[in-house]
Protein backbone atom coordinates (compact mmCIF):
# COMPACT_ATOMS: atom_id res chain seq x y z
CA UNK A 1 0.00 0.00 0.00
CA UNK A 2 1.34 3.42 -0.97
CA UNK A 3 2.34 5.55 2.05
CA UNK A 4 1.53 9.03 0.85
CA UNK A 5 2.92 10.95 3.84
CA UNK A 6 6.24 9.13 3.41
CA UNK A 7 6.32 10.07 -0.29
CA UNK A 8 5.73 13.74 0.53
CA UNK A 9 8.44 13.62 3.20
CA UNK A 10 10.87 12.06 0.71
CA UNK A 11 9.94 14.67 -1.90
CA UNK A 12 10.62 17.41 0.65
CA UNK A 13 14.06 15.99 1.50
CA UNK A 14 14.95 15.69 -2.19
CA UNK A 15 13.58 19.21 -2.87
CA UNK A 16 11.25 17.88 -5.54
CA UNK A 17 8.79 20.25 -7.19
CA UNK A 18 6.21 17.67 -8.33
CA UNK A 19 4.93 14.19 -7.53
CA UNK A 20 3.48 11.95 -10.26
CA UNK A 21 1.35 8.95 -9.25
CA UNK A 22 0.23 6.69 -12.10
CA UNK A 23 -1.28 3.18 -12.12
CA UNK A 24 1.10 0.26 -12.60
CA UNK A 25 4.16 2.53 -12.41
CA UNK A 26 6.43 3.71 -9.59
CA UNK A 27 5.94 7.18 -8.16
CA UNK A 28 8.01 9.78 -9.99
CA UNK A 29 9.48 12.93 -8.42
CA UNK A 30 10.54 15.94 -10.47
CA UNK A 31 13.88 17.06 -9.06
CA UNK A 32 15.67 20.04 -10.61
CA UNK A 33 13.53 19.66 -13.71
CA UNK A 34 14.07 15.91 -14.27
CA UNK A 35 11.87 12.96 -13.33
CA UNK A 36 13.20 10.28 -10.97
CA UNK A 37 11.30 7.08 -9.97
CA UNK A 38 11.01 6.02 -6.33
CA UNK A 39 9.49 2.99 -4.64
CA UNK A 40 7.43 0.15 -6.02
CA UNK A 41 4.75 -0.02 -8.69
CA UNK A 42 1.50 1.65 -7.60
CA UNK A 43 -1.65 -0.50 -7.95
CA UNK A 44 -4.75 1.19 -9.30
CA UNK A 45 -6.78 0.63 -6.12
CA UNK A 46 -4.22 2.69 -4.16
CA UNK A 47 -4.85 5.63 -6.47
CA UNK A 48 -8.61 5.24 -5.95
CA UNK A 49 -7.98 5.35 -2.19
CA UNK A 50 -5.90 8.51 -2.49
CA UNK A 51 -8.54 10.19 -4.64
CA UNK A 52 -11.15 9.49 -1.98
CA UNK A 53 -8.92 11.39 0.46
CA UNK A 54 -7.94 14.25 -1.85
CA UNK A 55 -11.31 15.01 -3.45
CA UNK A 56 -14.73 15.94 -2.09
CA UNK A 57 -17.91 14.55 -3.64
CA UNK A 58 -18.25 17.43 -6.09
CA UNK A 59 -14.68 16.97 -7.30
CA UNK A 60 -15.12 13.19 -7.60
CA UNK A 61 -18.19 13.81 -9.77
CA UNK A 62 -16.19 16.26 -11.89
CA UNK A 63 -13.46 13.65 -12.38
CA UNK A 64 -16.07 11.19 -13.62
CA UNK A 65 -17.88 13.59 -15.95
CA UNK A 66 -15.07 15.89 -17.16
CA UNK A 67 -12.32 13.25 -16.85
CA UNK A 68 -10.05 15.66 -14.96
CA UNK A 69 -10.20 17.97 -11.94
CA UNK A 70 -7.96 20.48 -10.13
CA UNK A 71 -7.74 20.45 -6.34
CA UNK A 72 -5.75 21.59 -3.33
CA UNK A 73 -4.74 19.26 -0.49
CA UNK A 74 -2.99 19.84 2.81
CA UNK A 75 -1.25 17.01 4.67
CA UNK A 76 -1.33 16.52 8.43
CA UNK A 77 2.22 17.90 8.49
CA UNK A 78 1.05 21.13 6.87
CA UNK A 79 2.37 20.52 3.34
CA UNK A 80 0.15 22.16 0.71
CA UNK A 81 -0.14 20.38 -2.62
CA UNK A 82 -1.78 21.65 -5.79
CA UNK A 83 -3.14 18.66 -7.63
CA UNK A 84 -4.66 17.55 -10.91
CA UNK A 85 -6.38 14.18 -11.15
CA UNK A 86 -7.06 12.89 -14.65
CA UNK A 87 -8.15 9.77 -16.48
CA UNK A 88 -5.63 7.82 -18.57
CA UNK A 89 -5.73 4.66 -20.66
CA UNK A 90 -4.78 2.66 -17.55
CA UNK A 91 -7.06 4.47 -15.11
CA UNK A 92 -6.89 7.65 -12.98
CA UNK A 93 -3.54 9.33 -12.37
CA UNK A 94 -2.49 12.21 -10.13
CA UNK A 95 0.02 15.03 -10.54
CA UNK A 96 0.85 17.09 -7.44
CA UNK A 97 2.79 20.35 -7.27
CA UNK A 98 4.43 20.94 -3.89
CA UNK A 99 3.69 24.47 -2.70
CA UNK A 100 6.47 25.97 -0.59
CA UNK A 101 5.39 26.44 3.02
CA UNK A 102 6.77 29.96 3.17
CA UNK A 103 6.43 32.64 0.51
CA UNK A 104 9.89 33.50 -0.72
CA UNK A 105 10.92 37.09 0.15
CA UNK A 106 10.97 39.23 -2.98
CA UNK A 107 14.70 39.96 -2.77
CA UNK A 108 15.44 36.21 -2.87
CA UNK A 109 13.70 35.69 -6.22
CA UNK A 110 16.72 36.80 -8.22
CA UNK A 111 15.36 39.70 -10.28
CA UNK A 112 17.51 42.79 -10.99
CA UNK A 113 17.49 45.59 -8.42
CA UNK A 114 15.47 48.08 -10.47
CA UNK A 115 12.49 45.71 -10.61
CA UNK A 116 11.41 46.13 -6.99
CA UNK A 117 10.83 49.87 -7.26
CA UNK A 118 9.03 49.44 -10.58
CA UNK A 119 6.70 46.76 -9.22
CA UNK A 120 6.04 48.61 -5.96
CA UNK A 121 5.39 52.00 -7.62
CA UNK A 122 2.88 50.80 -10.22
CA UNK A 123 -0.67 51.97 -9.51
CA UNK A 124 -2.57 51.07 -12.66
CA UNK A 125 -2.24 48.84 -15.70
CA UNK A 126 -1.49 45.22 -16.55
CA UNK A 127 1.58 43.19 -15.54
CA UNK A 128 1.99 39.70 -17.00
CA UNK A 129 4.26 36.98 -15.62
CA UNK A 130 4.70 34.35 -18.32
CA UNK A 131 6.51 31.08 -18.89
CA UNK A 132 5.90 27.34 -19.24
CA UNK A 133 4.23 25.32 -16.50
CA UNK A 134 6.38 24.80 -13.41
CA UNK A 135 8.68 27.78 -13.93
CA UNK A 136 7.87 29.71 -10.75
CA UNK A 137 5.21 32.14 -11.99
CA UNK A 138 2.97 31.60 -8.94
CA UNK A 139 5.96 31.99 -6.62
CA UNK A 140 6.88 35.30 -8.26
CA UNK A 141 3.35 36.68 -8.03
CA UNK A 142 2.89 35.59 -4.40
CA UNK A 143 6.19 37.22 -3.47
CA UNK A 144 5.35 40.48 -5.27
CA UNK A 145 1.90 40.67 -3.65
CA UNK A 146 3.36 39.91 -0.23
CA UNK A 147 5.93 42.70 -0.68
CA UNK A 148 3.25 45.21 -1.73
CA UNK A 149 1.06 44.17 1.20
CA UNK A 150 3.92 44.71 3.64
CA UNK A 151 4.62 48.20 2.36
CA UNK A 152 1.28 49.56 1.14
CA UNK A 153 -2.18 49.99 2.66
CA UNK A 154 -4.00 48.51 -0.34
CA UNK A 155 -6.89 46.16 -0.97
CA UNK A 156 -5.63 43.15 -2.93
CA UNK A 157 -8.05 40.61 -4.40
CA UNK A 158 -6.78 37.35 -5.91
CA UNK A 159 -8.63 34.96 -8.24
CA UNK A 160 -6.97 31.53 -8.21
CA UNK A 161 -7.70 27.99 -9.37
CA UNK A 162 -6.91 26.71 -6.81
CA UNK A 163 -5.38 28.97 -4.13
CA UNK A 164 -1.74 27.98 -3.71
CA UNK A 165 0.05 30.38 -1.37
CA UNK A 166 -2.00 31.68 1.55
CA UNK A 167 -1.35 35.42 1.91
CA UNK A 168 -1.84 37.11 5.28
CA UNK A 169 -3.10 40.70 5.48
CA UNK A 170 -0.44 43.04 6.86
CA UNK A 171 -0.35 46.78 6.08
CA UNK A 172 -3.19 46.27 3.64
CA UNK A 173 -6.10 43.88 3.14
CA UNK A 174 -5.78 40.68 1.09
CA UNK A 175 -8.79 38.62 0.05
CA UNK A 176 -8.25 35.40 -1.88
CA UNK A 177 -11.04 33.82 -3.95
CA UNK A 178 -10.91 30.30 -5.35
CA UNK A 179 -12.54 29.49 -8.67
CA UNK A 180 -15.33 26.97 -8.26
CA UNK A 181 -15.57 27.47 -4.49
CA UNK A 182 -15.82 31.25 -3.98
CA UNK A 183 -16.64 32.39 -7.52
CA UNK A 184 -17.82 30.57 -10.63
CA UNK A 185 -15.11 31.70 -13.08
CA UNK A 186 -12.19 34.07 -13.59
CA UNK A 187 -14.35 36.29 -15.79
CA UNK A 188 -17.12 36.45 -13.16
CA UNK A 189 -14.55 37.23 -10.46
CA UNK A 190 -13.09 40.06 -12.51
CA UNK A 191 -16.53 41.58 -13.11
CA UNK A 192 -17.32 41.33 -9.39
CA UNK A 193 -13.97 42.90 -8.47
CA UNK A 194 -15.15 46.16 -10.02
CA UNK A 195 -17.58 46.45 -7.08
CA UNK A 196 -15.17 45.29 -4.38
CA UNK A 197 -13.01 48.43 -4.15
CA UNK A 198 -9.66 46.76 -4.96
CA UNK A 199 -6.38 48.51 -5.69
CA UNK A 200 -4.74 45.34 -7.02
CA UNK A 201 -6.26 42.24 -8.64
CA UNK A 202 -4.26 39.09 -9.29
CA UNK A 203 -5.64 36.64 -11.88
CA UNK A 204 -3.98 33.28 -11.30
CA UNK A 205 -4.20 32.26 -14.94
CA UNK A 206 -5.56 34.06 -18.00
CA UNK A 207 -6.89 31.10 -19.96
CA UNK A 208 -9.21 32.53 -22.60
CA UNK A 209 -9.99 35.69 -24.63
CA UNK A 210 -12.93 36.57 -22.37
CA UNK A 211 -10.74 36.67 -19.26
CA UNK A 212 -8.07 38.69 -21.06
CA UNK A 213 -10.65 41.18 -22.34
CA UNK A 214 -12.06 41.57 -18.81
CA UNK A 215 -8.54 42.03 -17.37
CA UNK A 216 -7.78 44.75 -19.93
CA UNK A 217 -10.99 46.61 -19.08
CA UNK A 218 -10.13 46.39 -15.38
CA UNK A 219 -6.63 47.76 -16.03
CA UNK A 220 -8.18 50.71 -17.89
CA UNK A 221 -10.28 51.72 -14.90
CA UNK A 222 -7.47 52.67 -12.52
CA UNK A 223 -6.67 49.21 -11.15
CA UNK A 224 -3.37 47.34 -11.15
CA UNK A 225 -3.86 43.84 -12.58
CA UNK A 226 -1.36 40.98 -12.33
CA UNK A 227 -1.84 37.80 -14.35
CA UNK A 228 -0.04 34.79 -15.80
CA UNK A 229 0.06 33.25 -19.28
CA UNK A 230 1.70 30.11 -20.64
CA UNK A 231 3.87 31.91 -23.18
CA UNK A 232 7.66 32.08 -23.44
CA UNK A 233 8.55 35.71 -24.25
CA UNK A 234 7.17 39.23 -24.33
CA UNK A 235 6.81 39.21 -28.09
CA UNK A 236 5.10 35.82 -28.06
CA UNK A 237 2.78 36.97 -25.26
CA UNK A 238 1.48 39.97 -27.17
CA UNK A 239 1.09 37.93 -30.36
CA UNK A 240 -0.81 35.21 -28.46
CA UNK A 241 -3.21 37.76 -26.94
CA UNK A 242 -3.96 39.39 -30.29
CA UNK A 243 -4.26 36.09 -32.16
CA UNK A 244 -6.76 34.77 -29.61
CA UNK A 245 -9.17 37.67 -30.07
CA UNK A 246 -12.05 37.77 -32.57
CA UNK A 247 -10.94 39.72 -35.66
CA UNK A 248 -13.36 42.58 -35.05
CA UNK A 249 -11.93 43.15 -31.54
CA UNK A 250 -8.23 43.15 -32.48
CA UNK A 251 -7.92 46.93 -33.20
CA UNK A 252 -9.46 47.74 -29.81
CA UNK A 253 -7.25 45.21 -28.00
CA UNK A 254 -4.15 46.65 -29.72
CA UNK A 255 -5.05 50.06 -28.38
CA UNK A 256 -5.76 48.68 -24.89
CA UNK A 257 -2.45 46.80 -24.75
CA UNK A 258 -0.46 49.79 -25.99
CA UNK A 259 -2.10 51.98 -23.36
CA UNK A 260 -2.33 49.66 -20.36
CA UNK A 261 0.27 46.88 -20.57
CA UNK A 262 3.06 48.00 -18.23
CA UNK A 263 5.41 45.03 -17.99
CA UNK A 264 5.94 41.45 -19.16
CA UNK A 265 8.19 39.18 -17.09
CA UNK A 266 9.09 35.96 -18.92
CA UNK A 267 10.88 33.47 -16.68
CA UNK A 268 12.45 30.02 -16.69
CA UNK A 269 14.07 27.94 -13.95
CA UNK A 270 17.31 26.28 -15.10
CA UNK A 271 19.41 23.58 -13.38
CA UNK A 272 22.31 24.97 -11.37
CA UNK A 273 25.83 23.99 -12.36
CA UNK A 274 26.33 22.23 -8.99
CA UNK A 275 23.04 20.32 -9.32
CA UNK A 276 21.73 21.71 -6.03
CA UNK A 277 18.69 23.53 -7.34
CA UNK A 278 17.54 25.85 -10.10
CA UNK A 279 18.43 29.37 -11.14
CA UNK A 280 16.04 32.04 -12.41
CA UNK A 281 16.52 33.31 -15.96
CA UNK A 282 14.24 36.02 -17.27
CA UNK A 283 13.31 38.51 -19.94
CA UNK A 284 11.98 41.88 -18.78
CA UNK A 285 9.92 44.11 -21.07
CA UNK A 286 8.83 47.49 -19.74
CA UNK A 287 6.38 49.40 -21.89
CA UNK A 288 7.82 52.45 -23.62
CA UNK A 289 6.86 54.65 -26.58
CA UNK A 290 8.56 52.40 -29.15
CA UNK A 291 6.91 49.17 -27.98
CA UNK A 292 3.51 50.86 -27.71
CA UNK A 293 3.91 51.97 -31.33
CA UNK A 294 4.91 48.46 -32.42
CA UNK A 295 1.69 47.13 -30.88
CA UNK A 296 -0.53 49.82 -32.41
CA UNK A 297 1.04 49.46 -35.87
CA UNK A 298 1.06 45.63 -35.95
CA UNK A 299 4.85 45.40 -35.84
CA UNK A 300 5.06 42.92 -32.97
CA UNK A 301 8.11 41.25 -34.58
CA UNK A 302 10.15 44.38 -33.77
CA UNK A 303 9.68 44.11 -30.00
CA UNK A 304 12.60 41.68 -29.60
CA UNK A 305 15.02 44.16 -31.21
CA UNK A 306 13.64 47.02 -29.12
CA UNK A 307 14.36 45.10 -25.92
CA UNK A 308 17.82 44.17 -27.20
CA UNK A 309 18.80 47.76 -28.09
CA UNK A 310 17.11 49.54 -25.14
CA UNK A 311 19.44 51.94 -23.34
CA UNK A 312 17.33 52.61 -20.23
CA UNK A 313 18.77 49.68 -18.24
CA UNK A 314 15.23 48.57 -17.42
CA UNK A 315 14.78 45.95 -20.14
CA UNK A 316 16.64 42.67 -20.20
CA UNK A 317 16.82 40.20 -23.06
CA UNK A 318 16.61 36.53 -22.11
CA UNK A 319 20.05 35.84 -23.62
CA UNK A 320 21.55 38.61 -21.46
CA UNK A 321 20.12 36.92 -18.36
CA UNK A 322 21.50 33.55 -19.48
CA UNK A 323 24.93 35.06 -20.09
CA UNK A 324 24.95 36.62 -16.62
CA UNK A 325 24.17 33.24 -15.04
CA UNK A 326 27.04 31.63 -16.98
CA UNK A 327 29.50 34.41 -16.15
CA UNK A 328 28.65 34.12 -12.46
CA UNK A 329 28.98 30.31 -12.64
CA UNK A 330 25.38 29.53 -11.71
CA UNK A 331 24.72 27.49 -14.88
CA UNK A 332 26.89 25.84 -17.49
CA UNK A 333 27.44 27.10 -21.01
CA UNK A 334 25.69 23.97 -22.29
CA UNK A 335 22.59 24.71 -20.21
CA UNK A 336 22.49 28.31 -21.42
CA UNK A 337 22.83 27.30 -25.06
CA UNK A 338 20.12 24.66 -24.69
CA UNK A 339 17.61 27.24 -23.45
CA UNK A 340 18.61 30.21 -25.63
CA UNK A 341 16.14 31.38 -28.26
CA UNK A 342 18.91 33.26 -30.10
CA UNK A 343 22.04 31.12 -29.78
CA UNK A 344 24.10 33.47 -31.96
CA UNK A 345 23.25 36.40 -29.68
CA UNK A 346 24.14 34.41 -26.55
CA UNK A 347 27.40 33.26 -28.09
CA UNK A 348 28.31 36.86 -28.96
CA UNK A 349 27.60 38.09 -25.42
CA UNK A 350 29.59 35.26 -23.83
CA UNK A 351 32.57 35.69 -26.16
CA UNK A 352 32.54 39.45 -25.50
CA UNK A 353 32.96 38.50 -21.82
CA UNK A 354 35.88 36.17 -22.59
CA UNK A 355 33.99 32.86 -22.62
CA UNK A 356 34.71 30.98 -25.84
CA UNK A 357 32.00 28.81 -27.35
CA UNK A 358 32.79 25.97 -29.72
CA UNK A 359 30.79 25.93 -32.96
CA UNK A 360 29.13 22.60 -32.19
CA UNK A 361 27.33 24.19 -29.22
Amino acid sequence: MIEFDAIVAQAEVKKASDIHISPQLPVFLRINGSLSPIGETVPGHDIDRLLSIFLNSTQLDALQTKRQVDFMFQTAAGNRLRGNAFQTHHGPAICLRIVEKNIKPYLELGFPDFMKKKLMDLKQGLVLVVGPTGQGKSTTLASVLRERNINKAEHLVTLEDPIEFVLESQSGLIQQREIGRDVSSFEAGIRAAMREDPNVIMIGEIRDPETMAAALVLSETGHLVFGTLHTHSSQHTISRILDSMPAEQVPQVRSQLAQNLKMVIAQRLLPLENGAGRALAYEIMNMNYAIANHIREDKIHQIYNTIQTDQSGEMIQFEQSLASLVINKYITVETAMNYASDKAQLKAVLEFNGISISDEK
